[in-house]
């Protein structure tokens, strides 16, 4: 999903307690209430009218840490492999209508760092390689979920030949670059 260049400009009512807020939060964040709404927008456009029909749910990350720190080594492996093999297909599938090797390596982490929050998200390309770098802060069994996500992803979904190096925090892939 790109953006297009350019602006709009839109005339919307809004509740009035709805402004209020949205001039706090301007002033606390040190931003326009213009990049407030659209930066909502955005992730309504995004994530909030796909994720509702796919299903995600909120959970406090105290939570999700929790259940995460109830599994062996094996189980985050496996539940890894299935979430790459299944899920992450599925949500490829349903946000972007394709499951391709830029939609894996550019839009799955992408959304996942912005509006899921479950990692930081870089990418570069360098040396004829395209990296990506997941950076958790989970510890070691959430690296090796998520260095398992990838593997399954790259060898079993887009079958394409990927490097991928796990430490206790951070997960880094390397694809042959394809442009």
């Amino acid at each position: 999903m790109q953006a297009e260049a350019g602006t709009t400009t839109r005339t919307i009512r809004i509740d009035r307690d709805v402004d209020t807020l949205l001039r706090q939060l301007s002033d606390e964040e040190r931003v326009s209430v213009n990049h407030l709404v659209n930066r909502s927008l955005r992730k309504l456009v995004e994530w909030d009218s796909y994720a509702d029909k796919f299903g995600v749910v909120s959970l406090p990350s105290a939570l999700v840490h929790k259940m995460m720190d109830g599994l062996t080594e094996e189980q985050a492996k496996e539940i890894g492999g299935w979430v790459g093999r299944n899920l992450v297909r599925e949500f490829l599938s349903f946000w972007f209508k394709e499951v391709t090797l830029r939609t894996v390596m550019r839009e799955y982490p992408r959304l996942n760092a912005l509006y899921g929050k479950a990692f930081e998200f870089e990418e570069m390309k360098q040396d004829g390689r395209w990296i990506i770098i997941l950076k958790h802060g989970g510890g070691h069994k959430w690296s090796t979920f998520y260095a398992e996500v990838l593997r399954t992803l790259f060898e079993e979904v887009v079958d394409e030949p990927a490097a991928v190096e796990a430490t206790e925090n951070q997960i880094v892939v390397r694809v042959a670059n394809p442009e």
